[in-house]
């Protein structure tokens, strides 16, 4: 018999690849969204589609009902006000219900950078006080600290050339979302899995500045590539009173020090190593 599993946030960059990943290894996926009627419209018929929305939990105890397994993939795109309200309280709802009605298996992403703790920058607090509140749920929860997707390079590109904040000198384990798919599916397959956080590593470490030149040099060859310094962002979002820009100059000043010094060992045995290179990546999205 299949499982059941419902998928929350499956319609963007890295829900749709687990979503899709889960329907293949013959899941019953039923994807969640806030907004059904557009989810439909992108998807057509190719999953089932419930109405919800994480922060209300009584829509989520209507929506995930009968269901055995549950994924996560909440996003507040960079800003302050959303993390409380859906990356934070939005996981604690959802943790808290799939505990009241016996889920077998809750899995969410966080990131590699958050190292389980917190850091007074806001952008991982979240992502921590997230983990942390799915952990003390009591709900049997796996937890995915992965490092970047090949398939955020795409947003380096604005207008007529590619922009990278700050020198970035720090490689990071890249690692596509198929394969990362492939790792959450194996989780919900694996009793190994439960009760563990695991760090989600690419094949090999590129720095930004390599990876965005690399992907331009493969998709965007007329275009060039702009590094702006962190400070100067820091001062335009100053003077513009711009919030998405201040909070983006945050998010890269960070990762301009911090090293990904984290094992992946441990995913890698239990729920087998990502293998996609970008250069293997890069010919898929052509």
């Amino acid at each position: 018999m299949q499982e059941k599993v419902l998928v929350i946030g499956g319609t963007g960059m890295l829900g749709l690849p687990v979503a899709k990943r889960l329907k293949a290894d013959n899941f019953q996926v039923t994807i969640l969204s806030s907004h059904p009627e557009r989810a439909r419209e992108r998807l057509g018929d190719r999953f089932d589609i419930v109405g919800g929305d994480v922060t209300r939990p009584e829509s989520l105890r209507k929506a995930m009902d009968g269901f055995e397994l549950v994924y996560l993939n909440l996003s507040a795109k960079r800003d302050p006000v959303l993390y409380e309200k859906i990356e934070i309280g939005g996981s604690a709802n959802t943790a808290q219900v799939a505990h009241e009605l016996g889920i077998k298996r809750l899995i969410t992403i966080t990131g590699a950078s958050s190292k389980g703790e917190e850091r007074g920058v806001v952008f991982l607090d979240a992502k921590v006080r997230a983990e942390r509140a799915i952990i003390d749920s009591g709900v049997p929860y796996t937890i995915m600290r992965a490092s970047w997707f090949f398939e955020s390079l795409p947003h380096f590109v604005r207008g007529n050339k590619l922009t990278i904040l700050g020198k970035q000198p720090i490689p990071r384990a890249w690692l596509a979302a198929s394969d990362y798919a492939a790792q959450v599916s194996a989780a919900y397959r694996t009793d190994e899995a439960a009760n563990k956080c695991f760090y989600n590593l690419g094949p090999e470490k590129i720095t930004i500045g390599e990876a965005v030149r690399r992907y331009r040099d493969a998709h965007h060859p007329d275009k060039k590539i702009s590094t702006l310094p962190i400070p100067l962002v820091k001062f335009v979002a100053f003077f513009t009173r711009s919030r998405t820009t201040r909070n983006t100059a945050r998010f890269f000043e960070y990762f301009d020090s911090q090293p990904e010094d984290v094992d992946a060992s441990e995913a890698d045995r239990m729920l087998g190593p990502n293998t996609t290179t970008l250069d293997d990546w890069l010919r898929s999205a052509r």
